[in-house]
Parts: structure tokens; C-alpha cells; sequence
């Protein structure tokens, strides 16, 4: 049984989060540690036993099947909370869209704790519902979609919804051979790229017979392509090749662009050992 690590503040964005993490376990059975982060110096601490008690009797309400484990863990936004993720099979974080400021676990601090955890982690957004839309994976080029692509399965298989692989392609510019300009032709780099889409199609097929499958190249950028896909989904799911926020490690820069601004939840899958 894997281990769910929840990050918990109190916030709306949190409390979205627990219902996520509580719905996610209807279908699959986790381990779960419901985990507040506190400052050493300046916290609360009955204020952040009330959080933690309310949390509680939340998660017994909506999932009475699910044990759940309480800590509160002094320390500092986001290394504690990943130290504390080290090993889980999930990390789940809220995260406030459109605003970098309004909780503990908003803007840029979620997406510091994916890229740190080395642990799948899902962020939710503040007010998410549950539904039946199709989970939608992003399909990269390189090896940071594999673990992604079995990350996203088992989430719209656990749900019982499809799973919408998108994977989208521009037109490379012209190379030069001698001294002539060589424009590569649109329908071979599209066979090239539609290739790639089967070759994934056919992997999670291997392990996810039963489950619906449905591909889609996409002639745009990725983040166009995402965008538009999370307005039919319950989920979109990322690859994060592990460089850190400066390079822009999630497909590129996609991953900067997407969090924060879809009122979807986002999943980032980094690339195991496996992948690596």
C-alpha cells in the first residue's frame, strides 16, 4: 500500500485538496499522513491543533474507511514538507489559482514542493469538485513522459474515467545542407510525431488493458494544447524532467504556465530512476 502525504493549512486551497485526496481513495487504498507545517518561532499552537482537529473530523466524514495520521511539524515552507514526503507515492497540495499570495501552499510554493519531493504530487485548486471528465496526460518528446503516462492511467483507471493522451508538435525550422535551405515536410514530422503517440498508447495498454485510451496530436504549442484540453478534465498530468524552476522543468516551461492559471487539478510526475 502506498503512503498519500496531504499538506494541510487550514486554507480553502487545502481543504480542496483533502476533498481530492479523500475522493482518491474511494479507488485506491493509501497510507495517508495529513501533514500542517509550522514556524518553530512564531506558530500557534493551539491555533494549529484547531486546524488539525477540523481537518480530522473532515476526512472521517468523507472517507470513514480511510485512516488518516496526523503531524504537525515545525519548520520552514517547502523543505519540511517534502522531507516529510520522501518516500510517498503521492504528495497532495491546494493551491490558490490566479494569486501567488493568499495561503501558506499558494502560487509558487506548490510547485517548489513537486519539483523538490521527488514524489508524484497533485495540486488542487481552490473550489474543485469532483466529476467524470477524462483525466488528460501530456505526452513530451523524451523519457520525463513515462512516468507520467503510468501515473495518469492509474488515476483515470482508479476513477474509472478515460484517459486523454495529448501530445503536440510545431514545425522545426529549415537546415541547411550545402549551401541549399532544407524546410522539413509537415506530413513526415507528423507521421514522426504520431509515432511516438502510438508507441504510448501501446505502453499503457500493457498494463491498463481495460482502460479507454484516447490519443491526440495536436499541430500547436503544448501549453495552448493543455489549456485547452483541462476544460474537458478532471485532471492534467505533467512530466517534470527535475532542473528546478530556472530552467523551467516541466515539459519545457509548460509547467510555469499551467500552474496557478487552470481551475484544474495538476499532477507532476518526475522522472524515477527508471526513466532517468
Amino acid at each position: 500500500m502506498e503512503r498519500m502525504v496531504l499538506g494541510f493549512d487550514g486554507s480553502p486551497a487545502s481543504e480542496a485538496a483533502l476533498e481530492w485526496a479523500a475522493e482518491r481513495t474511494r479507488g485506491e487504498r493509501f497510507e495517508v499522513d495529513l501533514v500542517l507545517v509550522t514556524n518553530m518561532f512564531l506558530a500557534d499552537r493551539v491555533e494549529a491543533d484547531r486546524i488539525l482537529d477540523a481537518a480530522v473530523r473532515r476526512w472521517r466524514a468523507l472517507a470513514p474507511d480511510s485512516p488518516v495520521d496526523v503531524s504537525r511539524l515545525d519548520g520552514t515552507m517547502p523543505a519540511t514538507l517534502t522531507n516529510a514526503a520522501r518516500g510517498a507515492g503521492l504528495l497532495v497540495l491546494g493551491i490558490q489559482t490566479r494569486s501567488r499570495e493568499r495561503s501558506v501552499l499558494g502560487g509558487w510554493m506548490p510547485l517548489r514542493a513537486a519539483l523538490r519531493s521527488g514524489a508524484p504530487t497533485v495540486l488542487v485548486p481552490a473550489g474543485w469538485a469532483a466529476g467524470d471528465d477524462p483525466v488528460v496526460v501530456g505526452l513530451d518528446d523524451d523519457a520525463s513522459s513515462e512516468d507520467a503516462l503510468l501515473f495518469a492511467a492509474a488515476a483515470a483507471s482508479s476513477a474509472d474515467v478515460p484517459l486523454r493522451v495529448i501530445h503536440s508538435w510545431l514545425m522545426g525550422g529549415s537546415h541547411v545542407q550545402g549551401t541549399t535551405a532544407l524546410q522539413p515536410s509537415p506530413h513526415r514530422v507528423a507521421d514522426e510525431h504520431s509515432r511516438i503517440l502510438d508507441a504510448a498508447v501501446a505502453r499503457i495498454h500493457a498494463d491498463f488493458p481495460d482502460l479507454e485510451v484516447r490519443p491526440e496530436l495536436v499541430r500547436d504549442n503544448p501549453t495552448s494544447a493543455l489549456t485547452r484540453a483541462a476544460r474537458r478534465s478532471s485532471m492534467v498530468v505533467i512530466g517534470s524532467h527535475g532542473r528546478g524552476l530556472v530552467s523551467g522543468a516541466l515539459l519545457g516551461s509548460v509547467g510555469l504556465d499551467l500552474v496557478g492559471s487552470l481551475d484544474r487539478p495538476i499532477g507532476v510526475v518526475p522522472v524515477s530512476s527508471r526513466g532517468a
